[in-house]
């Protein structure tokens, strides 16, 4: 992965400064505060990073949010070269965005989840792959720089929440990169986390470039603590 950051970090020079977004979303003509989460700030649309993941977001989403640990933050403003092993992100489901998601429908939600979770994360495989080649494309296309990601494997863990507002899983996996011709394993940890909150969905997805077992810790420990603040409001 360091290639990769490095190309990266290349491509950030061209932003003349970092620009930060308020902790607060918008779904529908609903505002929702996003609590801080110690060590991460939220980044602005003009950032990389932002364009990135955006070119990653499937079709029936919308990206609301982006955290970053400030260390690379910081690191970007000092010229240095960002790690981003840790990173949050913020989305919501635009066919719901615009209305009222009842107490009803969100637990009917979360117990498809829990009972088909599974099968339905090999179902949407194909999905995954369709969407990674053409994020691929797209950022080769805008950048100049020949970019392919695959999405490997997608191993789901265990679900570690599935009560009120909450659903929450864990996931392993593994994505194959390929920048300019020099291939790349990156190993991921992923907290997918279902949150309904003001009569809204939000998907909270919390990452680790890493499969170790303090990964794991770390990405179930911030999906519990950010999940909990942000159901309180």
């Amino acid at each position: 992965m360091e290639m990769i950051k490095k190309i990266v970090l290349g491509l950030l020079l061209f932003v003349a400064s970092v620009v930060y977004a308020e902790d607060t979303i918008l779904i529908g003509e609903t505002e929702i505060k996003l609590p801080q989460v110690e060590g991460f700030q939220s980044i602005g649309q003009s950032h990389f990073m932002y364009d990135i993941m955006l070119s990653f977001v499937p079709p029936t989403n919308e990206l609301l949010d982006i955290k970053l640990q400030n260390s690379d933050i910081a690191a970007e403003v000092r010229g240095d070269e960002p790690q981003y092993n840790r990173y949050i992100v913020v989305q919501t489901y635009r066919p719901a965005k615009n209305r009222a998601v009842t107490d009803s429908e969100f637990t009917q939600l979360r117990n498809y989840l829990d009972t088909q979770y599974d099968d339905m994360t090999r179902a949407i495989q194909s999905k995954i792959d369709e969407l990674s080649e053409k994020g691929s494309k797209a950022i080769s296309d805008k950048y100049s720089v020949e970019m392919a990601f695959k999405v490997s494997e997608n191993v789901p863990l265990e679900t570690f929440y599935n009560e009120g507002q909450r659903f929450s899983a864990m996931h392993l996996m593994r994505t194959d990169v390929n920048v300019e011709g020099i291939s790349e394993v990156v190993r991921t940890t992923m907290g997918l986390n279902v949150l309904h909150v003001k009569k809204k969905i939000i998907y909270l997805y919390v990452y680790e470039e890493s499969d170790s077992e303090s990964a794991r810790d770390w990405v179930k420990s911030t999906s519990t603590s950010f999940s909990e603040a942000i159901i309180k409001q």
